[in-house]
């Protein structure tokens, strides 16, 4: 009797652990499941945070500093000017730190308190020919520094250092008459970084020059 009672002891023993080395297993299967789903999410975040900073360091750095705008009259013939600004030019240049900006994101917004006009990159130069009233969407630009000749019609790039003009034609903007005491507004929208909104108001009169300074 005694010997029966030792032997179901033991089997009982055994049982208990095949039971506990089953739930061992069990515990090692489902954190090597829960590793393997936390090394997945935290390599997908770094990656996105990685992007996220990129972009956001971009937005931040990215900025273009509008260093003058000029109004051209035109010759009206006879020696004698325009009574109102023809062609804008505005000469612009990446800030410091700013990574490249191209051209052809940067979309220039020029309006009044009744027309307003968003103008794109175009590489060709726009010409009126016989009197045509016909409205240009776009704006060219020519390079005036670029040591690393980065700039150019069909890769308008500006990298740091680079100073770019911007020429805004008469038939771009028609609609509004940049007459004296006009107050217009100028804006720069790139692709990345944050606008440069510029409110300007034209002399009193502008004399007997050609070139009229509007900002600063």
């Amino acid at each position: 009797m005694k010997a029966n009672q030792k032997f179901l002891t033991d089997n009982e023993r055994g049982d208990i652990g095949v039971g506990t080395l089953i739930i061992f297993i069990a515990m090692v299967l489902v954190a090597a499941v829960a590793a393997t789903v936390l090394i997945y999410t935290t390599g997908a975040l770094q990656q996105k945070a990685t992007k996220t900073s990129k972009e956001a360091t971009q937005q931040i750095s990215s900025n273009i500093v509008v260093e003058q705008v000029l109004g051209d009259r035109g010759d009206a013939g006879n020696g004698t000017m325009n009574q109102s600004i023809n062609d804008l030019l505005i000469r612009i240049k990446p800030d410091v730190g700013t990574t490249s900006i191209d051209l052809r994101q940067v979309i220039v917004t020029i309006m009044d308190s009744t027309k307003r006009y968003d103008l794109n990159f175009s590489s060709e130069v726009y010409n009126v020919t016989n009197g045509s009233n016909t409205t240009n969407t776009t704006y060219t630009a020519i390079s005036v520094r670029d040591e690393d000749k980065s700039f150019s019609n069909t890769t308008p790039v500006l990298n740091s250092g680079d100073l770019i003009e911007i020429k805004v034609s008469y038939n771009a903007i028609q609609g509004i008459t940049l007459a004296p005491r006009k107050t217009f507004w100028l804006s720069l929208n790139q692709e990345l970084g944050q606008a440069v909104n510029l409110e300007i108001a034209t002399p009193n009169s502008f004399g007997v020059n050609r070139y009229v300074r509007l900002y600063p």
